[in-house]
């Protein structure tokens, strides 16, 4: 067993992940975080395994760096999806991260969580019931994948007939996010953020015109701004409510 380990550890490439992984990449975590938890990749990057040195250098920002604008231009070239993945929150170092994240977190206040209980509690009883009706379902796509965009959908109010596509745009643009991508991941992704960008500028054109109630409305609190006049840029406000979108669909840390 600790020799599988060992070729495991030994054969992992980021670049060439397997279908085994894929399947269930726990045993590679495994033995990578015994055998290399600072892993030596054959394209020259590190990658890392076990929880202490992670948050090492997740929090170390002088030293780490999350932008990936040097990164990802090889990637996604001129594109809005190098646009979104290098302007949202979580590809961001300080001072724009911290500024970013101040805002968002500043409209994300205790009352408005509060505030999202009822509707949350009516909507895990809606699918259980709809569950429950079913002589088979999906634990996933039937209850589980619906809860996340809801309760975002909710913070920024879009309005529930509007929703359908939010988690399939979610999806292609973090898909584009893997190691490797091909041509039709990357188109995917890309015309996700076209069509994403889209509606949120259609959907925040509409609440500047009627605005919610800032203690409720996180849109409305994020075009409002803070007090002292400190407000997110049109490209900062778009692509991070996308981030949010993305957030809830696979959650991350901010």
């Amino acid at each position: 067993m600790d020799g599988h380990a060992r070729e495991l550890a030994d054969g992992f490439d980021l670049e060439k992940l397997t279908a085994d992984f894929y399947a269930n990449p726990y045993p590679t975590y495994r033995a990578l975080r015994e055998h290399a938890p600072v892993k030596r990749l054959p394209n020259g990057c590190y990658f890392l395994t076990r929880y202490d040195d992670l948050i090492a250098a997740y929090k170390n920002t002088k030293v780490f760096s999350s932008d990936k604008k040097k990164e990802f231009l090889p990637k996604y070239g001129d594109s809005l999806l190098y646009e979104h993945h290098t302007t949202s929150l979580v590809f961001n170092d300080p001072p724009a991260h911290t500024r970013v994240r101040r805002l968002i977190m500043g409209a994300l206040s205790p009352r408005a969580i509060a505030g999202m209980e009822p509707d949350l509690i009516a909507l895990v009883d809606s699918l259980l019931d709809r569950i429950a009706a079913k002589e088979r379902f999906e634990l996933i796509e039937d209850f589980a994948s619906a809860i996340p965009v809801e309760v975002i959908g909710n913070l920024l109010d879009v309005p529930h007939d509007e929703r359908e596509p939010l988690r399939d745009w979610s999806l292609a643009i973090l898909g584009a996010l893997e190691p490797v991508i091909g041509k039709d991941a990357f188109d995917r992704g890309n015309n996700a953020v076209k069509d994403f960008l889209a509606y949120l500028e259609t959907l925040v054109e509409r609440r500047r015109a009627r605005p919610g109630n800032p203690e409720r409305d996180v849109l409305t609190r994020l075009i409002q701004g803070e007090d002292n006049g400190e407000r997110l840029t049109a490209k900062e406000l778009l692509h991070n409510c996308i981030f949010l979108l993305n957030a809830a669909t696979r959650p991350r840390p901010i």
